[in-house]
């Protein structure tokens, strides 16, 4: 092996050490795809002793060594980052726009300057000439202000990581009054512009969903909360066509073929089932349920779509049509 091959070895070896595992020469063999030998990966480890590291032996009920590092002395040893991997970092940035102005903004730039810190200087000088800042554009219309709930955003992303239960005062919009109620936050969502939480609540022993602008008050409780009630994500969204829930029932749109190119290759629903009639319009079988978001979504296709199935939906766009026409008639 070469000088430069030893090296690599050497710094690859202490970002496994640095995670803070303890590995024995056949496992780190395993990590090497099994192309180093044994006694050279033992040379290794030793060499990495007589330079300083402080490396910890101990025997394994194998009666094999299982070589560490000690704890105070794990630092992370960056990996290489190549130039597609540095724009992707600006990639995910531009797509953490609905943090802006808010403290969880100023993580984002802390970690790109992280990781500006182990970029190698040929990667950054092309990307930074290529404007990798302006590579992409998350374009999307009615984000929410959320400099006002920097507090909440942090609070909602500690109780998540630690499982700490909150009381929370919330106001319902449909109601027009504040509630205050215990709540264990599972998940944050972003959705059209607006940041939501998904919580269990144990007195209803159910799972809802809370818009953050609309939480008034959060207060993290001294108490962790247990994990009997797993989160099934799968389950969760299921029938949902957004983010309201509703009995599902198997809905079926035709739409007209002019149009059918922004239909096609995306994905709607995860029951969504595509196929084309003889004229060549699209048909969209789902099985979700009948909605407010759902009908929102078809009626914004106008003339472009027909309902095929249910009749309670048809009979719901055609009610919300006569409303809507009824709305504009003139006096």
């Amino acid at each position: 092996m070469s000088e430069h091959s030893q090296i690599q070895r050497l710094i690859r070896i202490l970002q496994i050490l640095s995670s803070g595992r303890k590995i024995t020469t056949k496992e780190l063999r395993r990590r090497f795809d099994n192309a180093v030998s044994l006694r050279t990966l033992q040379r290794d480890l030793l060499a990495l002793s007589e330079a300083g590291i402080p490396l910890i032996t101990e025997k394994t009920m194998a009666n094999e060594n299982a070589w560490s590092l000690m704890s105070r002395f794990r630092s992370f040893v960056p990996l290489p980052l190549e130039t597609n991997e540095y724009l992707a970092a600006h990639i995910l940035k531009a797509n953490l726009k609905v943090f802006e102005k808010t403290p969880f903004e100023k993580e984002i730039k802390s970690l790109m300057k992280k990781i500006e810190q182990i970029v190698p200087e040929d990667v950054f000088l092309e990307t930074e000439s290529a404007g990798a800042e302006n590579l992409f554009e998350n374009y999307s219309a009615g984000i929410f202000d959320y400099s006002p709930h920097g507090e909440t955003i942090n609070n909602l992303i500690y109780a998540i990581v630690h499982r700490t239960k909150c009381k929370v005062t919330y106001y319902n919009p449909y109601e027009q009054k504040e509630k205050s109620f215990h709540i264990e936050p599972e998940k944050m969502v972003h959705y059209n512009g607006g940041l939501y939480v998904i919580v269990y609540v144990r007195y209803y022993k159910s799972f809802i969903m809370l818009a953050i602008q609309r939480i008034r008050k959060l207060v993290l409780l001294d108490e962790s909360f247990p994990k009997d009630h797993p989160f099934k994500e799968s389950e969760y969204w299921k029938g949902k066509f957004g983010l309201f829930p509703g009995e599902q029932v198997v809905v079926k749109l035709q739409f007209n073929k002019d149009i059918r190119h922004h239909i096609e290759g995306r994905t709607w629903h995860s029951s969504q089932t595509v196929e084309f009639d003889k004229k060549g319009n699209l048909i969209l079988t789902m099985k979700v349920g009948i909605t407010p978001e759902l009908i929102s979504w078809i009626l914004g296709w106008r003339m472009y779509v027909k309902v095929l199935e249910p009749k309670v939906l048809v009979e719901e766009i055609k009610s919300n049509l006569i409303e809507m026409k009824e709305m504009y008639k003139t006096t």
